[in-house]
């Protein structure tokens, strides 16, 4: 069933990260229907985390102007010049929160159209198993900036049941030295 209240993206996003582990991804490509499981989020906690694109920003700046909207909305950046990154944000309009989907794992009845360089003959995981590549073989681009989750039929997702705490696993965030001692909250 798809998520379509927003109320359950208005939380902070340590809470949401947790919350969308487990949950199905839906992307329409053309008139082909791709269904991935998230498997690994990061939260990023807005105005006081050196780590997220919005810390100490009382307005929005273009990149991370999608953060600041209503939880719920994709946000989608280039990192590198190169690899596109999917989030969504979460908590309420102008507290600027989101949650980076880092892995996704392709359901065993939907195929993910490799569409890359790399070798087509690895697991249909392997496509997927970081934010850039799950954004290059679900076709995630800045196209999708700012849509709503809850109203679209481009990119939404469908509930599952929760995981229980012990199923979660926290670590500390990957690729963020430059964020002092916020590089360290899981």
């Amino acid at each position: 069933m798809r998520i379509t209240d927003p109320n359950f993206f208005t939380v902070d996003a340590v809470e949401l990260a947790q919350k969308l582990l487990g949950k199905i991804l839906v992307r329409k490509i053309n008139d082909q229907i791709i269904k991935v499981k998230i498997v690994e989020t990061e939260a990023y906690m807005g105005l006081t985390d050196r780590a997220c694109h919005s810390y100490q920003t009382n307005r929005p700046r273009k990149k991370a102007a999608a953060l600041y909207n209503r939880g719920g909305c994709v946000y989608v950046f280039l990192i590198y010049y190169r690899y596109y990154c999917f989030n969504i944000s979460s908590s309420w309009v102008g507290d600027p929160q989101g949650v980076l989907i880092r892995a996704v794992e392709p359901l065993d009845h939907h195929t993910i159209p490799v569409i890359s360089h790399h070798d087509k003959k690895k697991k249909q995981h392997y496509h997927t198993n970081g934010p850039g590549k799950l954004c290059r073989a679900l076709q995630i681009d800045l196209s999708l900036n700012h849509l709503d989750l809850t109203t679209n039929n481009l990119i939404y997702l469908e509930d599952q049941p929760l995981l229980t705490a012990e199923a979660i696993i926290a670590t500390a965030r990957i690729n963020i030295d430059y964020a002092k001692e916020d590089k360290d909250h899981l």
